[in-house]
């Protein structure tokens, strides 16, 4: 016989089993499972809702929640002790064999693992070499695992080339002399042509002007100097002597 457990370790398993009672109405299975996890006590295995409560909780009628208490009572479920009158709700309970069954359902899916404190607790199987009592086996390798393991072709592959990052370029018109003139002058400072050899040269709403990195020529501190002198440099290797326009020239003549 299996040995009756705290309900709230068998709790489950005696849901379980009331759900799959076919003897049992839905009403009443409806009123044992709100009882059991809404009021019912973990420690006092008791719970004291009035009919009113459950019948309020479920949807269901008074009437309807006296007849499905005492269904349980009858099948088995609940132990039901009923009040006196008022502030002496009806108490319920449930009911030791029930708790028993639920007991023997929990026994059957636990595992048990027999272990023996004399010999080192778990039983185990038969170290197969000494290297295991040194707290790691170490494994020989296996020749023919090694035989089928394919070489790794990224290991070959070239390091891969981050994307540059493209410099946002404004429309800076002729007629702002000012900025192109020190546009002009920063360029020559940097060693290179004037703007009119690097193909800057664009038209914007009918208004001929430059598309260049930013309004001003940088200064010294600024920090985005280096990325617009390697801008200005492709732009040179582009279309400045030994670029690509001036070779087409070559090729045609």
């Amino acid at each position: 016989m299996s040995e009756c457990r705290p309900f709230r370790e068998v709790k489950l398993q005696w849901l379980q089993q009331l759900s799959c009672d076919a003897d049992l109405s839905d009403s009443a299975k409806c009123v044992a499972l709100y009882i059991v996890t809404t009021h019912l006590n973990g420690h006092t295995e008791k719970a004291w809702p009035s009919y009113q409560t459950i019948a309020d909780a479920t949807g269901k009628s008074v009437k309807t929640i006296q007849r499905a208490v005492r269904e349980l009572q009858v099948q088995g479920w609940f132990e039901v002790q009923r009040g006196n009158g008022v502030g002496h709700n009806t108490e319920y309970r449930p009911s030791a064999p029930s708790i028993i069954r639920a007991s023997g359902a929990r026994e059957k899916t636990d595992k048990v693992v027999t272990l023996y404190p004399a010999e080192g607790g778990q039983i185990r199987p038969i170290r197969r070499s000494e290297m295991s009592r040194e707290g790691r086996q170490i494994c020989p390798p296996n020749l023919e695992k090694e035989k089928i393991n394919k070489p790794n072709p990224r290991e070959g592959a070239p390091p891969r080339v981050l994307p540059r990052r493209a410099v946002p370029l404004v429309f800076v018109a002729e007629t702002q002399l000012q900025q192109i003139s020190q546009w002009r002058n920063w360029l020559i400072d940097q060693g290179m042509p004037a703007l009119e050899k690097l193909e800057l040269r664009t038209m914007k709403c009918g208004k001929y002007g430059y598309a260049l990195p930013g309004h001003w020529p940088p200064d010294i501190t600024n920090p985005n100097a280096l990325e617009w002198i390697t801008f200005f440099l492709q732009r040179l290797e582009q279309f400045g002597t030994g670029g690509t326009r001036q070779t087409e020239v070559r090729r045609a003549s």
